[in-house]
């Protein structure tokens, strides 16, 4: 069973673990980390700074636990509130874990989250057009694609083009079965 919670400090060593275990199957779709990265001691002051970036209101980082273990994270950042209402969104799932809906589950969860008790109306979600388990998380989601973004973020040492894709919280969707369903 999947559940979100608000990281903690408690966390650092099982998420430095589990980041080390998916180092290289992260590395095609992030950032260039240097070995620090995948350290307790970094990831306690990473950890610091979104706690400190939730206590204003900007960011909601969670961890993404299956049968209790850490298996990814899911953040809500650069919320904006006021008359945008927008967030963007941004998770991954450790490779052993993919394939099983734990992420289309943890964005579905964080975008009744997002309506409910942030009352935001938008959430914007970029990842890379060769990244189909993304775009499948995303679109299973409602979210849809609003564009390119050429030259958007700095991927695995070079700089990448990435799709963007938009979720409009309380837009009617089409479900599996094609019908319209209104949803969160």
């Amino acid at each position: 069973m999947e559940t979100l919670k608000i990281v903690t400090t408690a966390d650092v060593d099982e998420l430095a673990d589990l980041l080390v275990r998916s180092r290289e199957y992260l590395a095609p779709f992030e950032p260039r980390r240097e070995d620090s990265y995948f350290s307790a001691e970094y990831q306690r002051k990473l950890i610091t700074a979104k706690l400190a970036a939730h206590e204003s209101g900007s960011e909601v980082p969670f961890l993404i636990l299956h049968d209790g273990m850490i298996v990814g994270q899911l953040t809500l950042d650069r919320i904006e509130f006021g008359p945008l209402q927008s967030a963007d969104i941004g998770y991954w799932v450790a490779q052993d874990h993919c394939g099983r809906g734990i992420a289309t589950r943890a964005v579905s969860e964080v975008l009744d989250y997002a309506w409910h008790e942030l009352g935001l109306c938008r959430i914007q979600a970029a990842t890379l057009p060769e990244n189909e388990p993304s775009i499948t998380v995303l679109r299973r989601n409602g979210f849809a694609l609003c564009g390119t973004a050429r030259s958007y973020m700095e991927i695995a040492g070079e700089r990448r083009d990435h799709l963007v894709f938009e979720r409009i919280l309380a837009e009617a969707v089409k479900g599996r079965d094609g019908e319209p369903v209104i949803v969160r």
